[in-house]
């Protein structure tokens, strides 16, 4: 052996016993990748690597797992900007079955885990899908589940639509060149398939499988096939795969707040502590909206009041008392002489600011408390086929295309055991009738259970009337179904114990199937001469997904429960011995209609009351005494929800370098290329609107009925009915039997079904559905979580309800108008054209003592155009002959009408993206020091960017020369003129290749966002500018009035720090077994630093960016011999804030004005704002073992979560119980899984 060779065994030995020795000193465990195949080999391509780069080791044939681990090495070092990758181990051999949880082993990469358990997400460098671009062989690979399913999304590819078997390697760039397509701020994705060229002889391989997931125990299928050979003297190559599979998830969960996004109620105070539960802190009042005044209200200084006024003046209040003082009752108004609504509305807005107030003393509470179990039947299946032709020595041809398709059958089965607060239910008390605030007591004639409570300061608003008879008093006092002497309350204000009466149980079950289908097609060429080397492609994506939910719901009513608080955060229910949600007949519970008028004498209390004939009710409503009507159960609700997306992209690209080494000093590469993209979106959901309105009064000579569009989604209803001896007298209310549709024209596919009693008993015992798993059944320390529950076959149910020929896809894209035409339903679509030039050189300089200065710089342009079209509404408010400038509002002084129609916005950006690398080489190519800088840009969500909701032109305004001129706008409208997340990336890496084996690498990078998340915003533009669209008051264009318009703007920046330790070896020096060993580890810690964005709303806090962890973890340890494959991988993520309570959602959560925080708004019982919602952080364990029986026959085994770990949802260290319980929202359970098969392969 040469002294250089001994050298490099005895750098090699030194490194990894220094590797070895770290991972024993810190306890690391270890990632997998995958069985090993005697046959393959790792070598490194010649064309990827970097200027001065050699690949000097001494030539070893390794096999299996070293092999692919040397090769990942090898195009880490060889990249030309900082990378990382992750190699097959061999064809069809891929580490994981997922494409997400594979590169989510590589350093900067972070994993999400859904509530199965499936990695379905992933962050690079703390950007998420929606900021990471991954192509597939250039393409860019589309978003499926934001077409049909999430909101807000558009450009995050899902990667479980990928088989894994038709992928080479993976690469996860965390730099740039000027020849990477843009649209990633921190990396971009990169997938290599195989080529038929790369195989010396015709190649087999099959391999079958079986998979089950610990809850629901079903074994599912999971095939893969791959063939490859040469034809034509080895100038054509061709390979063809196909993949099937069918995954049964589960998921269990339990849950302490609404819909997963909201936080703990505070509505009531138990404990009548005189100090506060919170308070509010002004300083966190932000954005555009805190300094608009408030209608029709007033400020202590007699001036009106803003947002800020509100939380500032409340915040000050140091009790009860106090609050009723600084916003003292306004019996009379505001001041002057004002009645009817106007002295409603002040009356309501003084409410409003009063129960703001009291809000800060009341006790924290669960705002909803459900079980849920999900099942999820995935079915996968793709093929994938390319062909190469060497038509010359330098010239190849290729074309390929890939169908990558899925259906999803999920149930989703949940449970609300209790009803919590039934809070001033109708029945159950009494307002007085004078005085002002009134007050509120027991009503005599309520059922058991009802209780008072806060009489002095339980705030609330009752209305009577409408329009210029409505009426509006304060009211003192809640009646609650809460037993007062059961609770309890800790030091923090939380409730941990009460007893609840009059509750329900509600058993909810949404049936949804989910149909996505991706084509990928690429042909091109490729030129590779001494010096000239050209790239000449296009390619076509389409991606279409469509989604049909069904949702039914029964309850029934069963009396007390008791709650309590458990140390792990979530709470015990003890139900009655009578409970039993098993018996259907319990579900059938017929009762009389509640008096809603005429007091609760038999002889007047009425049931129905009587409504005029409208356009919506053509025929009006009839008043029924209760005496009158028959006897019904609760309406149950059935809900069908069909939607569509779909997605293209069309690419084509040409790259042109040309080597200059010898040529031209220090350069040795040049290359310039231009790309063209375009991406088109179209997403059709409710559907509905009003193509034209109404002419003139419903009734009355001359009336023109508006033009109604329905709406696709079908709300209806179905309920049991049974005749009493009133309601079969004459006069006396039917039971209607059968299904009567709705009178609504936009609701013209819904309407109600009744059956009799005996018939309904039958359709819910026939449609129930046994529990296909144990809830939670094999989580460690499972405690005292509640059995398993029946669920409910929605398909068989709406096959026999009369709404049924309804739910389809037949009113999704077109549908019937009330005047018998066909109208296309609303779609909203994006439209970007993206075109790029660039040019960029690669650069050499050899320095003394062995050093090479390597590396290359350029830059690319961006141009990109957007067009966005949606459907908006324009409301066109006419004066009358009655018009009164003194009164606006008075009836009769105005018109409305309204027209929708679509709209499209065009907008254009220009970017530069200048880029740089620099490489410093040393110890005979051994260490690199790289330098790393560039500008990324990536486009904002297409939700963002596109146009809707109702804009008005008022007349009452252009009459008004007091008012500013300018029209309003509601709902959002989308910003095609965002400008995308701008920022400047930079990363400096040192690493150390001591042997082809062997890689110690060190990383800092730094993200310096200039342009962040969008912001909502109101300004005053004009929306219409560049649209056709008319003014249908004056018949002037829209495109030059002025609205003020809720929209989206850029957001604020950030700078984000990441701090990359990385570290991989082979102990090949090793005695006995462990010579076949070796080690992948690596840690990534994250901070942001933001002076602005989203703000705990009491703390004042600034949270990180959505979805950072701060620290994040893989470290796997692996057998290979030859024969036996053994891995263990350890996966770990710390915590990561979500968002603000309540997350995009409307109730429990209502905030005032702060930047980026979701349902901003004072409505009803005032402000009581959000908390820090967190995904804890987690740790995952999974572990892989193959066997190879012969050189052609391999047998595997898989496991998934071995130590089978749940996930918690929480508020993190914020508001915690007071003994430090944490606030958990929900906990998640996906089970274990475990996959088996075998592998036979032939050729190579």
């Amino acid at each position: 052996m040469s002294k250089r060779s001994i050298s490099r065994v005895r750098i090699g030995a030194t490194a990894s016993w220094t590797v070895l020795g770290l991972l024993l000193a810190c306890g690391g465990e270890a990632t997998a990748q995958t069985a090993p195949d005697p046959n393959a080999q790792a070598v490194p391509a010649d064309d990827d690597l970097a200027p001065g780069v050699s690949q000097n080791y001494d030539e070893v044939v390794v096999v299996g797992s070293r092999a692919s681990q040397q090769s990942a090495n090898a195009r880490k070092k060889n990249a030309r900007t900082a990378t990382d990758s992750i190699v097959a181990d061999d064809i069809g051999s891929f580490p994981d079955r997922n494409v997400n949880e594979a590169i989510s082993r590589i350093p900067g990469v972070a994993l999400s885990r859904n509530e199965f358990g499936e990695g379905d997400g992933v962050a690079v460098r703390g950007n998420g899908a929606d900021l990471t671009r991954v192509e597939l062989d250039g393409i860019g690979v589309q978003s499926t589940n934001g077409l049909a399913i999430a909101s807000g999304q558009g450009r995050s590819a899902d990667l479980r639509e990928l088989p894994a078997e038709l992928i080479k390697s993976v690469d996860v760039v965390k730099g740039s060149t000027a020849d990477m397509t843009e649209g990633s701020l921190g990396g971009t994705v990169q997938i290599k398939t195989r080529s038929g060229l790369d195989f010396k002889k015709p190649y087999f391989s099959l391999r079958a499988g079986v998979g089950q997931n610990s809850l629901g125990r079903n074994w599912t299928p999971d095939f893969n096939g791959v063939a490859a050979s040469k034809f034509l003297d080895d100038r054509l190559g061709v390979i063809v795969s196909g993949t099937y599979s069918k995954i049964q998830n589960n998921g269990h969960g339990f849950e302490t707040t609404t819909s997963n996004n909201r936080g703990y109620s505070r509505l009531f105070d138990f404990d009548q502590s005189p100090e506060k539960t919170f308070s509010f802190n002004p300083a966190t009042v932000g954005t555009d909206a805190a300094d608009v005044a408030f209608a029709n209200s007033r400020a202590p200084d007699g001036t009106t009041l803003t947002p800020r006024e509100l939380v500032t003046l409340a915040a000050g209040a140091t009790s009860k008392a106090q609050c009723l003082q600084i916003f003292p009752d306004n019996p009379t108004g505001n001041g002057g002489t004002v009645a009817g609504q106007t002295l409603a509305n002040q009356r309501a807005q003084r409410i409003l600011e009063q129960q703001t107030c009291l809000n800060q003393w009341n006790d924290y509470t669960p705002s909803l408390i459900r079980n849920f179990m999900n099942e999820q039947n995935d079915t996968r299946y793709s093929i994938d086929a390319r062909l190469d032709y060497r038509l010359t020595d330098n010239l190849t041809i290729f074309a390929k295309g890939t169908i990558a398709n899925r259906k999803v059958h999920d149930q989703n089965r949940s449970r609300n055991p209790v009803s919590l607060f039934n809070q001033n239910l109708n029945g159950t008390f009494v307002n007085s009738t004078s005085g002002y605030p009134l007050t509120r007591s027991v009503s005599p004639n309520a059922p058991a259970g009802y209780y008072l409570y806060d009489p002095a300061y339980g705030l609330n608003a009752a209305s009577t009337g409408s329009g210029s008879s409505l009426v509006t008093n304060p009211v003192l006092g809640n009646v609650l179904n809460v037993v007062p002497g059961s609770i309890k309350v800790d030091g923090a204000h939380n409730v941990t114990e009460m007893t609840l009466t009059n509750n329900s149980v509600g058993i909810d079950q949404i049936e949804n199937t989910i149909d996505t289908k991706t084509k990928y097609a690429q042909a091109g060429a490729e030129y590779r001469g001494d010096r000239l080397e050209i790239d000449l492609w296009g390619g076509y994506t389409k991606a279409t997904t469509s989604r049909a939910d069904m949702r039914t719901a029964r309850s029934y009513a069963y009396g007390d429960a008791t709650l309590t608080l458990q140390p792990n955060g979530l709470w015990d229910i003890a139900l009655p011995s009578t409970y039993d949600e098993t018996n259907p007949s319990n579900f059938v519970q017929l009762n009389p209609p509640a008096c809603v008028a005429g007091g609760t004498n038999p002889a007047t209390c009425i049931g129905q009351q009587s409504a005029a004939a409208s356009a919506t009710n053509p025929g009006g409503t009839t008043q029924y005494l209760v005496s009158q009507m028959p006897l019904v159960t609760p309406n149950f609700q059935i809900q069908y929800t069909p939607s569509l997306g779909e997605s293209t992209e069309k690419t084509a690209k040409f790259d042109l370098a040309y080597k200059t080494e010898e040529l031209v000093p220090f350069i040795s590469r040049i290359k310039v290329g231009a790309m063209y993209r375009n991406q088109q979106i179209s997403k059709w959901g409710n559907g509905g609107y009003t193509a034209s309105s109404a002419i003139g009064t419903f009734g009355q000579a001359g009336y023109v009925p508006a033009v109604i569009v329905p709406t696709a989604i079908v709300r209806g209803s179905y309920r049991a009915c049974q005749p009493t001896t009133g309601s079969s007298a004459a006069g006396g209310l039917s039971c209607n039997y059968g299904f009567v549709p709705s009178t609504n024209p936009s609701a013209v596919r819904s309407g109600v079904d009744t059956l009799t009693p005996d018939q309904l008993r039958d359709l819910f015992a026939r449609t129930l559905e046994s529990p296909t798993s144990e809830y939670f059944g094999d989580l460690p320390n499972r405690g005292s979580l509640p059995p398993a529950w029946q669920g409910i076959r929605t398909d068989e149910l709406f096959a026999e309800l009369g709404a049924a020929q309804f739910m389809n896809f037949d009113c999704l894209k077109q549908c019937m108008g009330s005047d018998g035409q066909m109208y296309d339903q609303p779609v909203t679509r994006a439209n970007e054209t993206i075109k790029n030039v660039y040019g960029m050189f690669d650069f050499e300089q050899r320095l003394p003592f062995g050093l090479v200065f390597n590396g290359n710089a350029g830059i690319r342009g961006v141009f990109t155009s957007t067009q966005s079209s949606g459907l908006q509404t324009i409301e066109a408010i006419r004066v009358t002959s009655s018009y009164n400038p003194a009164n606006p509002d008075a009836a009769g002084g105005f018109s409305t009408q309204s027209f929708a129609r679509p709209v499209t916005f065009k907008r254009s950006t220009t970017d530069w993206l200048p880029s740089v690398n620099l490489n410093l080489w040393g110890f005979d190519d051994q260490v690199v020091f790289r330098l790393y800088g560039a500008k990324t840009v990536a486009r904002p969500s297409i939700d963002n960017l596109i146009p809707g909701g109702t804009c008005t032109v008022d007349e009452r305004d252009v009459l008004d020369t007091a008012t500013e001129d300018s029209f309003g706008c509601r709902d959002r409208v989308g910003n095609p003129g965002l400008k995308p997340f701008t920022a400047w990336s930079y990363n400096a890496s040192l690493e150390w290749y001591p042997n082809k084996d062997t890689i110690f690498s060190v990383a800092y990078g730094k993200l310096d966002v200039k342009i962040g998340k969008p912001i909502a915003v109101t300004v005053l533009e004009k929306p219409f500018e560049g649209s056709t669209e008319i003014d249908p008051i004056t018949g002037a264009p829209l495109a030059d009035i002025a609205f003020l318009v809720p929209t989206w703007a850029n957001g604020p920046g950030y700078k984000r720090n990441i701090w990359e330790f990385s570290v991989k070896t082979a102990y090949t020096f090793l005695p006995w077994f462990l010579k076949y060993t070796g080690v992948d580890a690596n840690l990534s810690v994250l901070s942001s630093a933001a002076t602005s964005g989203q703000q705990d709303p009491l703390t004042g806090d600034v949270m990180a960016p959505p979805d950072e962890s701060k620290y994040y973890a893989n470290a796997s340890l692996w057998y290979d011999d030859g024969k036996l494959n053994m891995r263990v991988s350890y996966q770990y993520r710390t915590s990561r804030f979500s968002c603000i309570t309540p997350c995009g959602g409307n109730t429990t959560d209502i905030n005032y004005p702060g930047e980026q925080w979701t349902n901003v708004r004072l409505v009803a019982p005032g402000y009581n704002p959000g908390v820090p919602r967190f995904n804890d952080s987690s740790t995952f364990i999974d572990a892989k073992i193959s066997y190879n029986v012969t050189r052609n026959a391999q047998i595997y085994l898989e496991g998934r979560n071995m130590t089978r770990e749940a996930q918690t949802i929480s508020t993190g260290s914020y508001v915690p119980f007071g003994d430090g319980t944490p606030r958990v929202m929900r906990l998640l359970y996906g089970g274990r899984r475990i996959m088996g098969g075998v592998r036979v392969q032939f050729g190579n």
